[in-house]
């Protein structure tokens, strides 16, 4: 193994351990930070991304390192943004369950993009480094929109068989429609810009387009071993969820690059999310 192989090597562990970092920003630790007293959790919620920081300006006074000076930094902004979106499941209003969790995802939404694009911009990015540009729009709409109407068309039986859907009659999946369009483009939204959009372009010098997706898919299917753990329990069948996870964060990471934008892995993520929430709201 060459020397430049041995370094992308490296880099990739050390990368996926950060991203393995990032989930346990929820106080729901997850290997190896699972090994940590729970009642330092806080510490690690404000260790982490101080830690960042910190590598990211010294590995930017050195030319060679200057490369991993920007990926450290997304992973600064990403414990930065996931931070608040915790800090936003607080706030408990006098709302219907379903009308509250509607409002927490807007507000959860709204402090990761905001904070993201602001630290990023900080950064020196411009959007086109983070996917947010126009980049091959039809593209991107006819993936998008192919993945998003095959995952809604199969949407309730998915919900009942893998996330505890409940009389998910036609009737009442499209009183909730509105709803669930909001939820899902929400969060796809959020995640897109989370594990991808900061993070595609950054890899890439180091790793390679194809090592590049196949990290942040690791890392996307890996936050979600935390599902079915907390407030909401959405699905008894977390491995399958991690693979179901790992293989379309392929795919989107995939259209992301290919399109050269968030367009339409955010689509397509979006309909993947309608089963999840159907079998959300009709448990609450």
């Amino acid at each position: 193994m060459n020397r430049q192989r041995l370094e992308a090597s490296i880099s990739f562990i050390l990368f996926l351990l950060c991203g393995v970092s990032l989930p346990s920003l929820s106080g729901l630790l997850v290997f190896p930070f699972s090994l940590l007293p729970e009642k330092y959790e806080v510490a690690y919620r404000i260790a982490l991304p101080t830690i960042f920081l910190i590598l990211s300006i010294i590995s930017s006074r050195f030319i060679r390192y200057r490369i991993y000076s920007k990926i450290l930094f997304s992973f600064f902004a990403a414990s930065i943004a996931i931070n608040l979106q915790v800090a936003s499941a607080y706030p408990r209003l006098e709302l219907t369950p379903i009308d509250n969790l509607v409002l927490r995802m807007l507000m959860s939404t709204g402090l990761v993009v905001i904070s993201l694009i602001i630290l990023q911009r900080v950064s020196g990015d411009k959007p086109h480094d983070i996917f947010i540009s126009k980049g091959n729009t039809r593209l991107g709409l006819i993936l998008g929109l192919a993945g998003f109407f095959i995952f809604a068309l199969v949407s309730i039986p998915l919900a009942t068989s893998q996330f505890q859907g409940q009389d998910l009659s036609i009737s009442r999946v499209l009183t909730w429609s509105p709803l669930i369009l909001v939820m899902v483009l929400a969060n796809g939204v959020r995640e897109e810009l989370l594990y991808r959009g900061i993070f595609l372009k950054k890899y890439e010098p180091v790793l390679g387009s194809r090592c590049s997706n196949l990290l942040q898919a690791i890392i996307f299917s890996l936050s979600h071993s935390v599902a079915g753990r907390g407030n909401i329990t959405y699905t008894p069948f977390l491995i399958v969820l991690v693979l179901q996870t790992f293989l379309l964060g392929l795919a989107w990471g995939y259209i992301m690059q290919r399109t050269d934008s968030m367009l339409g892995s955010i689509l397509f993520h979006a309909g993947s999310d309608i089963a999840i929430f159907l079998g959300i709201f009709s448990n609450l």
